[in-house]
């Protein structure tokens, strides 16, 4: 069974899963539970059909198609939560979000899962436009937009001097898009456009020092300019634009983005055992055995695997991996960010009369106003964000010390803040064991080499995740793969 990367697009597979009900297993009823303690496989007549390897939202999602076509789903997580990268801090104001924050109009699978799981979205465009001004400190000056494109320290082309650092790229990806089609960025005619973004930016006129800054101070993906593929961003850029073209919103659930995978995890019929952190995966002639770290091992007919590369080339596996595909889970790279959440006691912003939300060159990063109490007007607290080198710096320092660090940079910027500002919470994704970094992404020449095998089943194991997915990217490309891999195991 198959469709096409437009199908993808559009969410138009699921539809297919009607058709392949036909070839799943007959209903059974929900397993009887599987302790923590048991050290051998069960006999073969209870073992599932499929063993899910991540309680994410990619292997939720995958379980709940699963389950509605009648196949018997055991999900282990090594966490002692359900969610992955989707992480809500529901004990803060606001509960802010440490992981995925929100989805557009175009998210059709996102909103499906919204709907299976039993939970609210809201709009929350309203908040995030409620200031969009920043403050823009440059070497812990602040400076306004006339005043930077008036500096002698403005790198930028005489164009581009009136805009800010953070506006340069989308702006330059968005008008000088190389890709005919942005769904062809993994097709093979597109292998001389992969190459880094300093390259990219360099030929539409940019300097080091305009790269270093636009780009290098806070990379969506990468660390810097040379480690991450222009044709990502333009692939990006393509897929941003086919969303705001379904519609406007910007769409959360109420209450928290984790309550999405606690729903989903609810209605799960199987298992789901928390604390199973993988250490072997192993494919015989009749069945796949899971090992994990407590002795216990668990096996099925079938096993999908939501777990990242960068947790997955950890993992004895049996049959290995080979070609490009092994390329992939040995180098595949995913980002750095480090997150603060800051507690705010008295509105400063309104005796300084500068904005809440900043943008530094600096070890500050930059600053976000989150704004989620009963109106937007309020802010709740600000998350400071630290993204590729600048997180690896952060985490150097350790948790503790970056806290210190933030609220003492903060108030020299913002002498009005002194005393009014708390860290309440630092979560590095780079250092999260299950993790290694937040979304993968491509060095320049990855996407290449190995992009297109990346989700090829090996052995009785099958594979998905964001970083399997091809036609979305972030929650939207974690159920496309989702998707595939349902339709994969129930076509088999």
């Amino acid at each position: 069974m198959t469709f096409t990367r437009r199908q993808a697009i559009l969410g138009a597979a699921i539809a297919q899963l009607g058709a392949a009900a036909a070839l799943a297993p007959t209903a059974q009823a929900a397993p009887k539970p599987v302790k923590a303690k048991d050290a051998k496989p069960s006999p073969v007549s209870s073992d599932p059909d499929v063993i899910i390897l991540g309680a994410g939202i990619s292997g939720l999602g995958a379980a709940s198609l699963l389950e509605e076509q009648g196949a018997k789903v055991l999900i282990l997580e090594a966490r002692k939560r359900v969610g992955g990268r989707i992480f809500t801090l529901l004990d803060q104001p606001g509960t802010p979000e440490m992981g995925f924050n929100s989805m557009g109009a175009g998210y059709g699978r996102g909103m499906d899962m919204a709907r299976r799981a039993g939970v609210e979205l809201h709009d929350v465009a309203p908040r995030y436009m409620k200031d969009p001004r920043q403050q823009f400190v440059l070497g812990g000056v602040t400076l306004t937009r006339e005043e930077w494109a008036a500096s002698p320290k403005n790198p930028f082309p005489a164009a581009l001097k009136s805009m800010m650092p953070w506006e340069i790229v989308p702006v330059l990806v968005s008008k000088n898009n190389r890709l005919k089609d942005w769904a062809d960025w993994i097709a093979p005619e597109s292998a001389p456009l992969d190459i880094s973004m300093h390259q990219y930016l360099s030929q539409l006129g940019l300097s080091d020092a305009a790269i270093r800054l636009a780009f290098d101070k806070a990379p969506y993906y990468g660390l810097n300019g040379h480690q991450s593929s222009a044709l990502v961003y333009e692939f990006n850029d393509g897929w941003g634009k086919a969303q705001s073209a379904a519609g406007p919103g910007s769409f959360a659930v109420k209450g928290g983005n984790l309550l999405l995978p606690q729903g989903l995890a609810a209605k799960q019929k199987g298992d789901i055992l928390l604390g199973k952190e993988v250490v072997a995966i192993s494919s015989g002639p009749d069945a796949a055995v899971v090992t994990c770290r407590d002795g216990s091992t668990y096996r099925a007919k079938k096993v999908i695997c939501s777990l990242p590369f960068s947790v997955l080339r950890n993992i004895s596996f049996e049959p290995g991996f080979t070609g490009p595909q092994a390329k992939a889970v040995t180098s595949l790279p995913y980002q750095p960010i480090s997150i603060a959440f800051l507690t705010v006691s008295a509105p400063y912003w309104e005796k300084d009369g500068l904005p809440p939300t900043m943008w530094t060159d600096g070890p500050l990063g930059q600053v976000l106003a989150q704004r989620y109490g009963p109106t937007p007007d309020e802010v709740t607290g600000l998350s400071v964000f630290a993204r590729g080198e600048l997180a690896l710096a952060w985490d150097r320092l350790g948790k503790e010390n970056t806290l210190a660090m933030i609220v003492s940079e903060l108030e020299r910027l913002r002498p009005a803040a002194k005393g009014l500002v708390k860290g309440a919470y630092y979560h590095s994704w780079g250092l999260e064991p299950f993790n290694g970094g937040d979304w993968s992404y491509f060095n320049p020449g990855q996407i290449t080499a190995f992009a297109r095998e990346m989700s090829t089943p090996v052995g009785r194991v099958h594979f998905c995740g964001e970083h399997t997915g091809t036609s979305n990217r972030g929650l939207e490309s974690a159920l496309e793969s989702a998707e595939r891999v349902a339709l994969e195991i129930l076509s088999a």
